[in-house]
C-alpha cells in the first residue's frame, strides 16, 4: 500500500484506509484540509501524513 500523500509504501497497520474512517475521528477543519479533500473512499494516508496534517490544522486554529 502506498500513502495517499506522500507516496511512501506502508504496511496495514501503518495506515487510515478511507475518507470515512477520517471523518468520523476528525472535526470539520480537519476534514476540509485540501489534502483529505482530495481522497477518494479507496484511498489510504499514512499516520505520519494524518498527523502531519492534524498539527497544520491545529497551528491555524491558533
Amino acid at each position: 500500500m502506498n500513502c495517499f500523500v506522500c507516496s511512501k509504501k506502508k504496511k496495514d497497520f501503518e495506515v487510515w484506509h478511507n475518507k470515512t474512517v477520517i471523518a468520523a475521528t476528525y472535526d470539520s477543519e480537519f476534514q476540509n484540509d485540501e489534502q483529505i479533500q482530495k481522497m477518494s473512499n479507496k484511498s489510504i494516508i499514512c499516520h505520519d501524513c494524518m498527523q502531519s496534517i492534524k498539527n497544520k490544522v491545529d497551528e491555524k486554529r491558533k
